[in-house]
């Protein structure tokens, strides 16, 4: 049997992508009996600022129109490191320990609004997509949910952020990358024919079951596959069909289209109005003998909604 998602991790800082992340918890664990952690992770450790000094040089700079030149000091800017003292490091550590304990208490707050019981852990350390592995695999938790970027910066939402970039290439339990949307009623679930179909499938539909959404299984075949390999688009179909056969109390659609699948999958999320992709790291595809990781990470880069990586 499927394990369900019964412990949640919630990785949050406060920015309005963890706070998105941190609504799709709500919402995915008002239908499972979940324990959510809400976890916030203090950045400590030596603080280095870039400073800008100058520095005088002896150097050579024309003073006329003629051939003569002569030596003249040139004032020139220089970026240098600047280490903050311990001191200062230290108060700066307790205070965002203390703006770290109200964000929990916070999230706890509104966890306990919604019935759900949850925990707050508060950690430091300098490496915050480390301290996030380790706890989720101390914590045998079933799913970690994070905003893409904790950079407000960002010129674009999608653009994957450092942390979870990490956490996406590393963690042993399933992520969720939030983007922009916190509730789902349909999936995008793509399949390649390979071992690794079956774990996002049990996934995508264990979501499905619970929160009565849509689901749509796609396959998408190499366009150049299909010209060199006639018998390509029926082990396509024949691929859909044993997924249709593993479904059952779903309603879904299949779809089986021609082009790019990296490109292909990310189009049709963003145009089909989806609110979740599920996918697997990748393991080899029967019919093109090449990771299916590949594509993984290009949806992970590109794709606007959010992204469950089994």
């Amino acid at each position: 049997m499927e394990k369900p998602f019964c412990r949640i991790l919630v990785p949050f800082d406060g920015s309005s992508q963890s706070r998105i992340a941190r609504e799709m918890a709500i919402f995915l664990a008002r239908f499972f009996n979940t324990q959510a952690t809400v976890l916030h992770v203090v950045p400590n450790g030596p603080v280095s600022l870039p400073a800008k000094t100058y520095i005088v040089r002896e150097n050579y700079a024309p003073i006329s129109t003629g051939t003569a030149q002569f030596p003249r000091p040139l004032k020139e800017a220089e970026i240098r490191e600047y280490t903050l003292p311990d001191g200062v490091v230290q108060e700066a550590t307790e205070n965002y320990r203390l703006m770290g304990q109200e964000m929990l208490s916070e999230s706890i707050k509104l966890f306990s609004q919604k019935g759900i019981p949850a925990n707050e852990k508060l950690l430091e350390g300098a490496d915050v997509a480390q301290i996030i592995i380790s706890e989720a695999e101390i914590g045998h938790y079933d799913l970690v949910i994070i905003g893409n970027s904790s950079d407000e910066k960002e010129k674009r939402s999608q653009d994957l952020g450092s942390v979870a970039k990490s956490l996406s290439s590393s963690l042993k339990v399933p992520i969720l990358i939030v983007r922009k949307k916190s509730e789902i009623s349909k999936i995008l679930i793509p399949v390649d024919g390979s071992a690794s179909d079956a774990k996002a499938l049990l996934k995508g539909k264990l979501i499905a079951k619970a929160t009565g959404s849509k689901v749509v299984f796609l396959h998408v075949q190499e366009t150049s596959l299909l010209k060199t390999k006639p018998e390509a688009e029926e082990t396509g179909l024949q691929i859909l069909k044993h997924v249709a056969s593993t479904i059952k109390g779903v309603p879904f659609e299949q779809r089986l289209i021609p082009g790019d699948p990296a490109k292909e999958i990310v189009q049709i999320a963003d145009q089909g109005d989806f609110d979740l992709i599920v996918m697997c790291r990748g393991e080899h595809s029967k019919l093109r003998g090449v990771a299916f990781g590949s594509v993984t990470n290009h949806v992970l880069h590109h794709a606007t909604i959010p992204l469950m990586i089994v």
